[in-house]
């Protein structure tokens, strides 16, 4: 095992860290044209955790590779085929946090479904104009 495991364990917890199996949800495009290899998936669950995975593979000379919902269509969120990569994957990272009728802000997490924001402003009286064919599994933090 990569000594890098048991430290992002150690952070997010060692159910949010998969590094054995088919990991094929978070390693294969959306359109399934591009397939890589990644050394673990984590799954943080707060900024600071995210803050502490980041800090982790800096120091391991590790890199990482945001995932959101994986609905991109430029395999940006896809690891290469190396085995060497972390992917950082938001989707634990997906409440509204606060909507400010007042301001007419919204603050949610970058894994936010886009569909869930969009049901949280209706129920508020509100809307959120943002409309897409992924909606219901399209994050915000890639749109």
């Amino acid at each position: 095992m990569n000594p890098l495991i048991p430290q992002l364990q150690s952070v997010v917890g060692e159910a949010h860290v998969l590094f054995e199996g088919d990991l094929s949800a978070w390693e294969v495009d959306w359109r399934k044209r591009a397939r890589g290899k990644a050394l673990a998936v984590v799954r943080p669950g707060s900024t600071a955790e995210v803050a502490a995975v980041v800090r982790a593979c800096v120091a391991a000379g590790v890199s990482l590779v945001p995932q959101g919902g994986n609905t991109g269509l430029v395999v940006g969120a896809t690891p290469d085929e190396s085995g060497t990569q972390v992917v950082l994957s938001l989707q634990r990272m997906n409440a509204v946090r606060e909507l400010d009728a007042a301001n007419l802000t919204v603050t949610v997490d970058a894994g936010c479904i886009l569909q869930a924001l969009q049901e949280h402003a209706r129920n508020a009286g509100f809307l959120f104009p943002l409309s897409l064919a992924a909606e219901g599994s399209c994050t915000i933090g890639g749109n």
